[in-house]
């Protein structure tokens, strides 16, 4: 099967889940991607796993191994004196540079992208961090955490009468690998076109700030300043989430529903089998739905509450209305759209055994993309990528090895 970025080369420093997942994109279909890391200080997420009675178990994080599979990890410990040199020498054989660190790291090995364009004339290079590179606040390190809150997400989550929630997750962390995924792609285009690589500066909170953008028309337009509304919609009601029937001992079940008009109005009463609640007049537009939204929606509600939420959601998109469950994990596994689309892969991985990974959400038609490979041990490959890639030969490779430049 032909892969999409077979002899593409990338060279990967940094941790967490926001750099790595955006060169795994390019892993999973054919490029070489070498992840550089340190014993001396480890992914943190490689310390999810750790636990007392197993201090060691740096290869043991289920989370890490799901974002790394298919790429070559070696250890080069960035604090020995030798190690900038080492990694310049790889820098050599890398079409692609990509990096998360917070600002200054880079720069104090060496290893900025000015000092590595001398190595390399024609490098793509890019960077992603909470506040790119430049900037009062370039140099506040931080996480998708900070990164929801700062972009403005947080202040959107939740309810209208409550502090800010903010959405589950690190947002922002999930947003930049796929912007770090396009970015790449179209400097490798234009490399091709015209022979030069480049710098990509990518700040997540303004990738953040990019997916908020009815917020900032609203504001811009009219001064209005967008803020929580629990479930509902400006515009749209019924809109929300309602409780369905337990199944079995888990009463946790859920369906969202969100009618946009009086012809989706009509379309659920249908569905409904036209109770009097629904005929009453107040209800008949969208305007009075609104109105009364706390009363229609607590109607509606004793509705789904006796069934379950597969039933209502088969229902109303039989009926034309938006519906879905309001999915588990367990739900995601055994969901037969995602299982015919092979969503999720099975892995086996030296240490934790078969897992699931998940697969991009995109599929090429030529070149499907695959997981070949585990995520790596640390420092798993150092043999084979000092040795066969970057052609060290066996007494240096023992004598930096020896030097702890390894570690």
């Amino acid at each position: 099967m032909p892969e999409l970025f077979a002899g593409l080369k990338i060279l990967e420093f940094g941790g967490g889940a926001a750099g790595p997942l955006g060169t795994r994109y390019f892993a999973d279909h054919g490029a070489t991607v070498i992840r550089v890391e340190s014993r001396q200080r480890p992914d943190f997420i490689r310390l999810l796993r750790l636990t007392a009675d197993n201090p060691g178990a740096l290869d043991a994080s289920h989370m890490f191994a799901m974002v790394n599979c298919n790429k070559l990890g070696i250890s080069l410990n960035m604090n020995h004196p030798k190690a900038a040199e080492v990694a310049r020498r790889l820098v050599t054989w890398a079409d692609v540079v990509a990096e998360n660190f917070a600002p200054k790291a880079m720069a104090k090995w060496g290893l900025d992208y000015p000092s590595l364009v001398q190595v390399k004339p024609d490098l793509i290079m890019i960077s992603t961090c909470l506040n790119g590179q430049t900037g009062p606040q370039r140099n506040y390190p931080g996480f998708g955490g900070q990164g929801s809150a700062i972009a403005g997400f947080n202040h959107l989550t939740g309810w209208a009468d409550r502090e800010p929630l903010g959405p589950y997750g690190t947002i922002t962390d999930s947003l930049s690998p796929r912007l770090v995924a396009v970015l790449v792609a179209a400097a490798l285009l234009r490399r091709r076109r015209t022979g030069e690589g480049q710098y990509i500066d990518l700040a997540q909170v303004e990738g953040g700030v990019v997916c908020l953008s009815e917020n900032i028309l609203t504001f811009t337009a009219g001064g209005a300043v967008l803020g929580r509304m629990g479930n509902r919609s400006r515009h749209d009601a019924p809109h929300g989430v309602f409780r369905c029937a337990a199944r079995g001992l888990d009463d946790d079940r859920w369906v969202v529903i969100a009618v946009h008009d009086d012809d989706d109005w009509q379309r659920l009463r249908g569905a409904l089998g036209d109770p009097a609640w629904a005929a009453e007049a107040r209800f008949t537009s969208t305007a009075g739905r609104l109105a009364h939204v706390d009363d229609l929606e607590a109607a509606l509600a004793q509705w789904t509450r006796s069934q379950s939420a597969e039933d209502v959601m088969a229902a109303l998109q039989a009926a034309g209305v938006d519906a879905g469950v309001v999915s588990n994990f367990e739900d995601l596994i055994n969901d037969p759209q995602l299982a015919h689309r092979q969503h999720f892969r099975a892995v086996e991985h030296p240490v934790i055994g078969r897992h699931l990974c998940e697969m991009n959400a995109m599929r090429f038609s030529r070149t499907p993309g695959e997981i070949r490979t585990p995520a790596p041990c640390l420092g798993q490959h150092n043999a084979y990528v000092y040795r066969e890639i970057l052609g060290l030969s066996g007494e240096e490779y023992a004598a930096l090895e020896g030097d702890g430049v390894f570690l």
